[in-house]
């Protein structure tokens, strides 16, 4: 996948209404999963860490500048 198709992917996904709400939702749920279990934390900190894995992703395919062809 280009670095132009990567950003046009993340683009088409945080620009969708429902997608702040839904990891919004996902990782506070992770997150008081991983508070109140009583065993086997790895779990739940493995699901907090890929929702915010997901989220840098997206955000860092954003944030990179298209590169610039050379001049012929």
């Amino acid at each position: 996948m280009t670095p132009k198709e990567r950003k046009s992917l993340a683009e088409q996904i945080t620009t969708n209404p429902l997608f702040k709400l839904v990891l919004d939702q996902m990782e506070q749920s992770a997150v008081e999963r991983l508070i109140y279990a009583k065993e086997d934390t790895a779990e739940a900190q493995l699901r907090v860490q890929a929702i915010r894995n997901f989220r840098a992703d997206l955000e860092q395919s954003l944030s990179n500048p298209t590169p610039k062809s050379a001049p012929p």
